[in-house]
């Protein structure tokens, strides 16, 4: 079987030779110690590992505001994005951006604003960025998807879910705060980013591209729970996740979720908007990825909960407890057929490449599903 044929049978509880090694969220940092640790350079760690790849496509979703250098000065960079959103980041520092503030901050702003969001096939065409981490890509949208058909990639196209986009434009402190105080004005623009976002799927998929799935990045849960009350999205985001849901599910797509966060209050929701299976399930925020297996038999798949905090050290004890962890989560998962190995969030730089491939060894000693 080749990667795409295995990650679509375990999203479906499908037959395979084994379960499916993913993963998506290598960090830059890793990646750049892996390479002082001996992973060739030219090389890719999926390459290297054997993962079962995935190939990610999006598109401009943006206001298309000018982008915009505020100051640098003090370690620092302040910058304003294409939504008008001005973050505060350290410029010799991992760090992530901080923000600090909105073009939009009423309904009035956006009604100004909203009108920037034409759907047009320059969006996608033109779209060369990396959609985990940013970093600009070589090739064409056009080009990568007819390579990654011809190799046998999973494909999967990842709009921005428009939940999400609200939170991302407004800044946490002030959207989540106008969910309580002014619930019009966050489901409007709920609604009116997720129309648009609909209007470009149709321009996409009216232009011959099939993914294999719809994959959406969307922070709704931190370690204790969902951000906002079920209410809320019961009443101003699921309709509209469905309706994004429906039109990709028409077009032959399995739908994908990524949130971080203890996800056990917001599955019964999301499987009411229609997943297919839940990612990247933080074991640190107490996710069980077979527990919920056995939550949703036969309708949900799960990815990830290999948690990386284990990852992290230099003794034989390191290696014991990788071995424990990795062999645990996936015979306890296995069985279901619908499951996916994968970080339980990203591969950040405290992993060595020595502790990785150790993990990737014990997955293939377990991984297999036996054939009469």
């Amino acid at each position: 079987m080749n990667g795409r044929q295995r990650i679509l049978a375990a999203l479906s509880g499908g037959d395979a030779d084994r379960v499916p090694l993913t993963e998506i969220g290598i960090w830059p940092e890793t990646l750049r110690r892996w390479r002082q640790e001996g992973l060739p350079e030219g090389v890719s760690p999926h390459e290297y590992f054997g993962l079962d790849r995935v190939a990610f496509f999006s598109f401009d979703a943006g206001l298309g505001l000018p982008e915009t250098v505020v100051s640098e000065e003090r370690g620092y960079r302040v910058y304003t994005d294409g939504d008008g959103c001005t973050y505060r980041v350290a410029v010799d520092q991992v760090s992530a951006p901080q923000f600090v503030g909105s073009a939009v901050s009423s309904l009035g702003d956006w009604d100004r604003l909203k009108a920037r969001l034409v759907p047009d096939m320059a969006r996608f065409d033109g779209f060369r960025k990396d959609i985990v981490f940013g970093e600009p890509l070589p090739e064409s949208q056009a080009a990568r998807f007819t390579r990654a058909r011809e190799e046998g990639t999973f494909t999967a196209l990842v709009p921005l879910e428009p939940c999400w986009y609200y939170l991302r434009l407004l800044g946490e402190v002030e959207a989540l705060a106008n969910i309580a105080l002014a619930p019009e004005f966050a489901a409007a623009l709920i609604a009116e980013y997720n129309a648009f976002t609909l209007r470009m799927l149709k321009l996409i998929f009216a232009r011959g591209y099939r993914f294999d799935a719809l994959w959406v990045f969307s922070d709704l849960c931190y370690k204790n729970g969902m951000l906002f009350s079920p209410q809320f999205y019961e009443h101003s985001v699921l309709p509209h996740q469905r309706q994004l849901f429906d039109l990709a599910r028409e077009n032959g797509m399995k739908l994908i979720y990524h949130c971080d966060g203890n996800v056990a209050r917001f599955l019964p929701l999301l499987m009411r908007a229609g997943i297919d299976c839940i990612q990247p399930l933080e074991a640190r925020a107490g996710n069980d990825a077979a527990g919920y297996l056995r939550e949703y038999p036969g309708r949900l798949s799960c990815m990830g909960n290999i948690d990386m905090d284990v990852f992290t050290g230099c003794t034989a004890g390191t290696k014991e407890r990788i071995r424990a962890e990795v062999t645990g989560k996936i015979l306890s998962a296995k069985p279901s057929h619908r499951y996916l190995f994968h970080s339980d969030h990203s591969v950040p730089d405290s992993v060595s490449l020595e502790n990785y491939g150790h993990a990737i060894q014990v997955a293939r000693e377990v991984a297999g599903y036996e054939h009469p």
